[in-house]
């Protein structure tokens, strides 16, 4: 990680903010370079600085959430760390301008915390795999789709060295989807799957040689091929066409909902129009170096709606098992 990623990760630990020379000590790094880097954060206004008893302090500065918001007007959208969501800028922006809320966003290691999360009401909206709604809509009730997302953006990535015919990814996951069609593909029977509770994991696990095979989404699929490893096929390339679409706790207000859809959709669409403009209030989010993400984005699509029966299609078509792959007819927002 970068030195400007790290001030930034410790910036986003410590909301109240921190003394340069703070900054400089906890990470080990030269007072000058981090003088530097603060000048270049706060002329693009990432970070601006506070006198709080006579005390200068380093603290974020995030555009879209800095602007005059009704208070306690906040709506808690959940995401995966991946390079997958830029578009929750302008969503972000939208929904301050038009209904008044801030949005606070909570980042996690996997789509299946976050999508229970959503379920028990902690967070009120959740961008995480298709199939992991599905899952807990058809256990629970609980949340409605409410607008698409990213297609692509992942990879399976190969390990000559490692454990014939093991794979891994993340449970109850579009990766799981993707590994699952790897190996019909490929032909050959899957001995063992193996489940990561983060992409880390599934990066550890391919280097140390444990799996042959993983199912990893940007920037880490990136990482790896830069360290050599290859990438057998795209998830994309292998028919799985939808990730991560935009689910929201069924508890909320209809009419709500419908004007946060509208919102969504307009939000994608906008980004569409010019990806590179959203990509720095998503990089303080996440951590990820807006170098990585300008990478990233190259590899997905956007849509703003679900194709529902082409989803279907495809949950008959891995064999994953949940209740009944049908219910998603039932829980997208129309």
């Amino acid at each position: 990680m970068r030195l400007r990623e790290k001030i930034l990760q410790l910036l986003r630990e410590h909301p109240k903010g921190l003394r340069q020379a703070d900054i400089a000590r906890s990470l080990n790094a030269s007072r000058s370079r981090v003088s530097e880097i603060i000048r270049e954060l706060e002329a693009s206004g990432i970070v601006e600085r506070i006198r709080e008893e006579g005390i200068v302090k380093i603290t974020l500065k995030n555009p879209v959430d800095s602007a005059t918001s009704t208070p306690g007007k906040i709506l808690r959208l959940g995401i995966i760390w991946s390079s997958e969501y830029p578009f929750i800028t302008p969503f972000a922006k939208k929904l301050r301008d038009k209904l008044g809320y801030t949005l606070e966003v909570k980042v996690y290691s996997n789509g299946l915390d976050a999508t229970w999360d959503l379920v028990l009401g902690k967070i009120d909206l959740a961008l995480t795999p298709m199939i992991t709604q599905l899952l807990y809509a058809s256990l629970t009730n609980k949340l409605k789709i409410i607008g698409g997302g990213a297609t692509g953006g992942a990879s399976i990535i190969i390990n000559p060295e490692g454990k014939t015919g093991i794979g891994a990814s993340t449970k109850a996951s579009t990766m799981d989807l993707c590994l699952t069609r790897a190996w019909k593909i490929l032909g050959r029977r899957e001995e063992k799957r193996v489940y990561a509770n983060s992409g880390e994991e599934l990066v550890r696990k391919l280097m140390r040689g444990e799996v042959e095979i993983v199912a990893i989404w940007e920037p880490l699929a990136t990482r790896l091929k830069n360290m050599g490893y290859r990438e057998i096929y795209s998830c994309k390339d292998i028919g799985v066409n939808h990730c991560c679409t935009l689910a929201a706790n069924s508890l909320l207000n209809r009419d709500l909902l419908e004007k946060i859809s509208k919102l969504y959709h307009d939000a994608i669409r906008d980004y569409r129009r010019d990806p590179y403009r959203w990509l720095e209030w998503y990089s303080v989010k996440t951590g990820i170096s807006v170098d990585s993400l300008k990478h990233d984005i190259r590899f997905y699509e956007y849509k703003d709606y679900l194709e529902v029966e082409e989803s279907i299609r495809l949950i008959k078509r891995t064999g994953v098992k949940i209740p009944d792959p049908m219910i998603l007819r039932d829980i997208v927002l129309s």
